[in-house]
C-alpha cells in the first residue's frame, strides 16, 4: 500500500531524493532471507531507529524498500521468505509512520492545480487561503481561538484515518492542547490479485450475500482505543496463515496446475489467502454497525481475473475469537458441481495430473457419483465435454465412487 504520509494529491514527498543502496541476504537455495539497507538489516529498521531520522533519510529507505519489492531482478514475491516479507513490511510501516506529511508549502511548490486554486482564492476578498488545511475558506467575522474554549474530542494518533488534524486546523500537524483523545480508526491494505468471495451458502458467487475481497477492495479497517498493539493485524495474519499452511490439497488436479489445485499449495497463494481472510476478519470484527464475536462465514470461493475458479474452501472458526490470531480453527478444500463446471469450461483438452485416476473420475462424474451434475468427464487422460460423457455412461456400471475415496 502507498505510504499515506509520502503523498499529498500529486505531490510526492520523496521526489528527487535518491534511494539508499541495498544488499540481498540469500540462503543456499536462492531464497532472500533478509535485506540490508545502507548496511542495516530489516529488523533494525523499527520505530526507535527511524524516529530520529530526517524526512530525507526516511525517503531514502522507503525508496530502497520499494525497489526491492518491484525489481524484476530481485523477484521478491517468489524469492523472499515469509519472515523477510514480514520484516520488510514492518520496516516500511515504521518509516511511513515517522515521515511527516507534505506541508502546504511543499504541495504548492509542485502542484499546478493547487497553485491555481490558491491564486483564485487570493483574488476573492470574501475568502482566505488556509495554510494549515491547504484549502480556500470563507472569511469569518469571528477570530479563531488559538486554543479550544470548550472540551473538544479527537483522535491524537497521526497514523489514524480519523486523526484530529486531518479535518481541523493544526499548526505543524499537531493538535492544540486540551483535545480529549478518543478511539482512533485505522486502515491497512493487504493486497490480493484474485477475488475472494466469503459466504454461508453452498456456492459463493457475486450474487450471494457475504464479504468480497478483491484487488480494488482489500482494505482492513479497525478501531483501537489503545487496547490493541500496533502490530495486531500482522499477528492475526500470522495466526491465520499457519492454519492455511496446514490445508491438505484435494480435488481434481490437472497438469495446468492453476490456483490452489496444486500439490503443495503455492506459497504466494497461501500468503494472499491469509491477506484476504485477515481483511475479512477485521472488517467483520471491527464493523461499527455490526461486530461479530465469531467469524461469520463458513465458505469461500476464489476466482482469478478471468472469473475462472481458483479454489474452494470450508472455514471452521473458533467461537468468540474473531479478530484474534486464533480466529480460525480449520480450513479444508472442497468442491462442488457448479465450481467444477465453471472450472472445466476453460480446461477442455487439459490432461489430468494422474492418469491412474481416470476411471475413478469418470465414476465421480457419472450417474450416482458425487458430482453427476458436472457436464464434463475424462477420456484418454483429458477433460472432455458432456457429449462424450454420455457415451461413457454405459462403460462404467460399477459402484459409483466418492471424491474422498478417489483422492485417498
Amino acid at each position: 500500500m502507498a505510504c499515506k504520509n509520502r503523498y499529498s494529491g500529486s505531490v510526492d514527498k520523496c521526489k528527487n531524493i535518491a534511494q539508499h543502496n541495498y544488499d540481498l541476504v540469500e540462503n543456499n537455495i536462492n531464497e532472500i532471507t533478509d535485506v540490508k539497507i545502507d548496511g542495516n538489516l530489516l529488523g533494525v529498521i523499527d520505530n526507535t531507529f527511524v524516529s530520529p531520522l530526517t524526512d530525507e533519510e526516511i525517503c531514502k529507505y522507503l525508496k530502497a524498500l520499494k525497489n526491492v519489492e518491484r525489481s524484476t531482478f530481485v523477484n521478491w514475491s517468489s524469492r523472499g521468505t515469509k519472515e523477510a516479507k514480514t520484516a520488510l513490511k514492518k520496516a516500511e510501516d515504521a518509516l511511513c509512520k515517522n515521515l511527516k506529511k507534505p506541508t502546504c508549502e511543499e504541495s504548492l511548490a509542485d502542484d499546478p492545480d493547487l497553485q491555481a486554486a490558491k491564486a483564485e482564492c487570493d483574488n476573492d476578498p470574501t475568502k482566505t487561503w488556509s495554510m494549515s488545511r491547504c484549502e480556500c475558506r470563507a472569511n469569518s467575522s469571528e477570530e479563531v481561538a488559538a486554543q479550544p474554549e470548550k472540551e473538544i474530542y479527537g483522535c491524537l494518533d497521526p497514523t489514524a484515518t480519523n486523526y484530529y488534524c486531518i479535518k481541523n486546523d493544526c499548526v505543524d500537524n499537531k493538535p492544540p492542547e486540551g483535545i480529549v483523545d478518543v478511539t482512533c480508526e485505522y486502515e491497512q491494505e493487504l493486497a490480493v490479485e484474485n477475488k475472494y468471495l466469503f459466504c454461508n451458502a453452498d456456492e459463493c458467487t457475486n450474487e450471494t450475500p457475504g464479504e468480497r475481497v478483491t484487488p480494488t477492495n482489500d482494505i482492513a479497517s479497525w478501531m483501537n482505543n489503545g487496547a490493541l498493539d500496533n502490530d495486531h493485524i500482522y499477528d492475526v495474519k500470522a495466526g491465520i496463515k499457519k492454519v492455511i499452511e496446514k490445508v491438505i490439497p484435494k480435488g481434481i488436479f490437472l497438469k495446468s496446475k492453476k490456483g490452489f489445485y496444486t500439490r503443495p499449495l503455492s506459497k504466494q497463494l497461501i500468503n494472499e489467502f491469509a491477506n484476504a481472510l485477515t481483511v475479512t476478519v477485521f472488517n467483520t470484527k471491527f464493523n461499527k454497525d455490526n461486530s461479530y464475536k465469531t467469524f461469520p462465514y463458513t465458505k469461500v470461493t476464489v476466482y482469478g481475473g478471468n472469473s475462472q475458479p481458483m479454489g474452494q474452501f470450508r472455514i471452521e472458526p473458533n467461537k468468540d475469537r474473531n479478530g484474534e490470531s486464533d480466529s480460525i480453527k480449520e480450513i479444508t478444500m472442497r468442491d462442488s458441481s457448479t465450481t467444477l463446471n465453471n472450472r472445466f469450461r476453460e480446461e477442455v483438452g487439459t490432461e489430468i495430473l494422474n492418469p491412474n485416476h481416470e476411471s475413478g473420475m469418470i465414476k465421480l462424474f457419472g450417474p450416482g457419483g458425487d458430482f453427476e451434475d458436472v457436464r464434463f468427464t475424462v477420456k484418454d487422460g483429458k477433460i472432455v465435454t458432456e457429449d462424450i460423457k454420455e457415451g461413457l455412461g454405459l462403460v462404467l456400471q460399477e459402484e459409483p465412487i466418492g471424491l474422498a475415496k478417489l483422492l485417498k
